[in-house]
């Protein structure tokens, strides 16, 4: 679904994954078991949560910033950011990606 591009440990949030997401009309967030492949190929399984997030961008947000507000992003619970380095790409189930993207390109 995602190749990380940044990653950031945040305190009771885990580790968040950078690209976000636009927020779809009728979005739930979601929580389930997701593969994460390094760029090396070494595979390991985490817990995620896809979930809404709002982004204050101060008092004087650009036009670009205010279309970003509310995103859904990818936060691994119990991930250590060493794991997943740069490159790593995130496989969800097919609902899940659906849900996010909005397409039936392959997912896992």
């Amino acid at each position: 679904m995602l190749t990380v591009a940044e990653r950031f440990q945040l305190s009771g949030i885990g580790l968040t994954l950078v690209p976000d997401f636009p927020v779809r009309a009728g979005w739930k967030n979601v929580a389930e078991q997701v593969v994460v492949v390094a760029p090396d190929g070494k595979e390991v399984m985490a817990q995620a949560r896809l979930h809404m997030m709002h982004f204050n961008f101060g008092n004087a947000p650009t036009d670009e910033q205010r279309t970003r507000t509310w995103r859904v992003v990818v936060s691994l619970l119990n991930v250590e950011k060493a794991v997943v380095p740069i490159g790593s790409r995130v496989l969800v189930s097919p609902a899940t990606h659906r849900a996010v993207l909005g397409t039936d390109a392959k997912a896992r």
